[in-house]
């Protein structure tokens, strides 16, 4: 991926720690600018400033006037944008019937509303620069139903619905719309999930994982999958989305 994103401009949200860091680092490596946009304005700072390029700033993304002024921003600093990476997301485990209104509410701003924004602010901007991609993070759970994680599952299964959708209207502008759908990735998120899944589950979560996708994933396997549909290689690929598990997802028990 040496260059493959020269002259590229990229603003990836939830890129303080985990796969967003992952993917910023990925794509900066590659030759792009890139914004680091995440609510953790200490660790986006810290991300940007090991990055050749770069620039943090501050993003909610469940405030949709945030998205909005970090992809103005993006095109102010560095005078468009080429690629929008929908990464930010949160979790809820809890079975259906424990999973409060709050919670629920919480996850579809979180994980969905900031999707829906981020194509609606970036797409035309992306556009005006003669096209480019966005690529989102869904989850093997919006494959599937996952004991548990039913508000997590549903958000994600809305991300890949949203991708597709949005792939055929944005076509004629040549904005590519794709998402990955990370397995259990070795991340803060998945660990702070631990507790959790073990306390529901008789099966500890290293035995699981061992069991059912051979090896944690790391942020950089979620990383090279994105770069690749964000880059010119993938200029016929729209619409997808594209399992990063190990073969988790192919595997019926």
């Amino acid at each position: 991926m040496t260059d493959a994103f020269s002259g590229k401009v990229a603003l990836v949200t939830g890129s303080a720690s985990g796969i967003g860091r992952a993917i910023a680092t990925r794509l900066a490596a590659g030759g792009a600018s890139v914004v680091v946009a995440d609510i953790d304005d200490e660790g986006a700072a810290l991300v940007a400033k090991d990055l050749a390029n770069a620039r943090a700033v501050h993003c909610d993304v469940g405030e949709p006037h945030d998205i909005e002024s970090a992809v103005d921003t993006t095109v102010e600093k560095f005078g468009h944008l080429d690629i929008l990476v929908n990464n930010a997301g949160i979790a809820v485990t809890a079975p259906l019937l424990a999973t409060t209104q709050e919670q629920l509410e919480r996850i579809l701003r979180v994980n969905i509303t900031s999707v829906f924004n981020g194509i609606k602010y970036a797409a035309p901007r992306i556009a005006e620069s003669g096209g480019g991609a966005i690529v989102s993070t869904a989850s093997v759970a919006g494959l599937r139903g996952v004991p548990a994680m039913g508000a997590y599952a549903a958000t994600k299964a809305a991300v890949i619905n949203l991708t597709q959708t949005a792939a055929l209207e944005l076509r004629p502008m040549n904005v590519r719309v794709n998402c990955v759908c990370p397995g259990m990735i070795d991340t803060p998120m998945l660990g702070q999930m631990n507790a959790s899944f073990e306390a529901l589950f008789p099966v500890p979560i290293d035995d699981l994982i061992a069991g059912k996708q051979g090896r944690y994933g790391d942020p950089a396997d979620i990383a090279r999958a994105v770069a690749y549909l964000a880059s010119d290689a993938a200029e016929f690929v729209t619409g997808v989305a594209m399992p990063v598990d190990n073969a988790l997802s192919a595997s019926l028990f």
